[in-house]
């Protein structure tokens, strides 16, 4: 990714907000609808909660600093006219933020799916 340059930070901060913000919040809640409303099927909500916020807290960070950090690279880049080099100084420091956001937001999937996963039907 730091090959990439500044610009593919920031394209991709906007691309995943597409794609998991706003297509995998609403891909999730619509199987939520349909298990619950449709199949009648009793999920666990505590694991459904430590899975929520772990995705959407990873999701947001994650995002929040790819945009960041394509905006200081880009900054640093074109702005400042730095070398290469001097900006991947810049950027080194997200990696493993970003890292660590991105595998919070996939254990909360993971947790998300896991409750999903076992979600019991309703006796009569």
């Amino acid at each position: 990714m730091v090959g990439g340059g500044a610009g593919t930070w920031f394209v991709l901060a906007y691309f995943l907000f597409l794609t998991v913000a706003v297509v995998g919040f609403a891909a999730i809640s619509s199987l939520l609808f349909v298990l619950e409303a449709h199949e009648q099927r009793h999920l666990s909500y505590r694991i459904m909660l430590i899975g929520a916020v772990l995705l959407y807290i990873g999701t947001l960070s994650s995002l929040i600093l790819l945009g960041l950090a394509g905006a200081i690279g880009g900054y640093s880049s074109v702005i400042e006219n730095s070398t290469v080099s001097a900006t991947d100084v810049l950027l080194a420091p997200f990696v493993n933020l970003i890292t660590a956001t991105c595998l919070a937001a996939v254990v909360g999937a993971g947790f998300t799916i896991y409750g999903m996963g076992t979600a019991k039907a309703n006796e009569p």
